[in-house]
């Protein structure tokens, strides 16, 4: 390709920002597909920062006519975390499931409503009322969803926002009033009781789990009836209901994990509206951390495992992503004919291709590859073409970004995974388990230990083990330690693990490889990931 390459990029990392080349270089690995089928139960894409998840919605956005975006920030959940009254009964014990399921069933059927009958005046809701009542007409059972619409009056009708407060506030209230009439003198406070007698609480804890029973959820369950019989009933008119970035700061963790755990089980309930389908996004370690977490509430996970879509990248499909991406940025800017990866990248660098040089040095996500491409191409502003020595130095800023984008992904579940890393800074591309010697475990063990047991990951639990513990069962403690933190290292990319002789090196990224921390052996051998040999300085030691 003849003249010089000027600044430019293959565009946005991120596919929130990068709408113009989504629009023309969307590659479809087979996703697509699956998620416009409203047929098809996969309804939550799950996959880590960087696979393409936003993409497949921006996607889906803009080749389905009837798509509802909801955005995760304008639900006004924080009036939910900041909730005096439900932060007491909840720390008494009072499951609020019932609650949290009845929110996200009350948005997603207002919102359908709404869109299907373009309600925005006071007019179309009198017509819609009179539609369906009409349509129900004679069927009592199906009347109680018109009840339903009729107790809220107007207010059924208000933005997501103001709508989520009354529900919250409704709560509030007949807790308030439930508690007062029935065990008179109890302050509710935030202290979740902690003045009262083991009796008194009880009663408490009795009222409130009945207040919260006795949500209008069967009345709601009505109308999802309703709209899978009446309203949405032509197959041939799909509509969605879109959210992504449920794991952005837009509810406190702890009640974020309840939330998304009652979204779950909505999307289940909402299948039975054959033409509707709502879609989210979910990275693979926040569903973990909510399965995790909400494990003691009765959720049966297994009984949704058909209703994932886990993403992954083949290498193939990398390259036609990289090509569309170089001949949209390339072409009539240079040339008239089409410009492909191998166009402007030299033939070899160090005896492999450039791309596979390029994707050996990503998890196999398409933000890894482009951000190392877009490096490429600031490098050879102003050059003629991209040489070995350029991509080389394009690898270290690419390497060093990859390393810290790392940290910040997973800074919620491993908050110490600074000094995990730190273990490998003195070691070899790859080196035996045991190279990791008790001494240095020892010191990291002391930054462990400052973080409380239950709010850490399992290298914290099993340091505070340690710490317990008195030889020799501190002996299994140790090794518990070391195989945690590898295999949290393994989990995240940072290293790769070959168990035995005769076992292949185990990657994250690979969907086939499955690893447990028991496995790792102090003869085993950890490969530190070539994606961070030039931000830890290994490129340079031994292979």
């Amino acid at each position: 390709m003849g003249g010089q390459i000027n600044y430019a990029t293959t565009g946005e990392a991120d596919a929130e920002n990068d709408l113009n080349f989504l629009a023309d270089c969307f590659v479809d690995i087979g996703d697509f597909e699956v998620i416009e089928n409203t047929e098809a139960p996969q309804s939550i894409v799950l996959g880590r920062t960087g696979i393409g998840k936003s993409a497949l919605l921006e996607q889906l956005e803009s080749s389905s006519e009837n798509v509802i975006r909801i955005e995760p920030e304008s639900l006004a959940l924080r009036h939910i975390s900041n909730s005096t009254i439900l932060n007491f009964f909840e720390g008494l014990g009072v499951n609020l499931d019932i609650f949290y399921n009845l929110l996200w069933q009350h948005t997603f059927a207002v919102e359908l409503i709404k869109y299907k009958y373009n309600i925005d005046s006071i007019q179309a809701k009198t017509n819609f009322i009179d539609l369906i009542t009409n349509l129900l007409s004679g069927n009592y059972k199906k009347q109680q969803a018109l009840k339903y619409i009729e107790e809220w009056g107007d207010k059924f009708w208000v933005d997501t926002e103001t709508r989520i407060k009354e529900l919250t506030e409704k709560l509030e209230a007949s807790l308030k009033s439930s508690i007062s009439s029935n065990v008179p003198g109890v302050k509710i406070t935030g202290g979740a009781g902690g003045a009262m007698t083991e009796e008194v609480k009880s009663e408490v804890i009795h009222y409130g789990k009945k207040v919260v029973n006795t949500v209008q959820i069967e009345k709601l369950a009505k109308l999802v009836n309703i709209l899978a019989d009446d309203i949405f009933n032509d197959r041939k008119q799909k509509t969605f209901i879109v959210i992504d970035r449920l794991d952005e700061n837009w509810v406190d963790d702890e009640l974020r994990y309840k939330l998304i755990k009652a979204l779950i089980e909505t999307i289940k309930k909402f299948r039975a509206i054959k033409p509707v389908k709502i879609v989210i996004t979910l990275r693979t370690d926040l569903l973990h951390r909510v399965l995790d977490k909400t494990k003691d509430s009765g959720f049966q996970p297994e009984k949704y495992n058909s209703f994932y879509l886990k993403m992954g990248w083949s290498r193939p499909q990398l390259k036609s992503l990289l090509d569309m991406r170089i001949n949209q940025l390339l072409k009539n800017k240079y040339t008239n004919s089409e410009v492909f990866f191998e166009d402007i990248f030299p033939n070899k660098i160090d005896k492999v291709t450039p791309l596979d040089y390029i994707l050996d040095r990503t998890l196999m996500r398409p933000r890894d590859a482009i951000i190392f491409v877009n490096e490429c191409l600031i490098e050879a502003q102003g050059k003629t073409e991209i040489t070995g020595s350029m991509i080389k130095q394009a690898e270290l800023a690419y390497s060093q970004g990859r390393l810290e984008s790392l940290k910040f992904e997973w800074r919620t579940e491993h908050q110490l995974l600074e000094k995990y890393i730190e273990l490998l800074h003195h070691k070899n591309s790859k080196f035996k388990v045991s190279s990791i010697l008790d001494e240095e475990l020892e010191q990291v063990i002391l930054g462990l230990i400052e973080i409380p047991k239950e709010q850490g990951d399992l290298a914290v639990k099993s340091a505070h083990d340690y710490v317990k513990s008195s030889y020799p069962s501190s002996l299994s403690f140790m090794t518990q330690v070391r195989q945690n933190i590898l295999y949290t290292l393994y989990k995240i990319g940072i290293v790769g693990i070959k168990v035995d002789g005769t076992s292949t090196v185990k990657w994250s990224h690979d969907r086939t490889q499955n690893l447990t921390p028991k496995l790792i052996e102090q003869t085993s051998i950890v490969y530190i990931h070539k994606m961070l040999w030039r931000s830890l300085a290994i490129d340079k030691r031994p292979s």
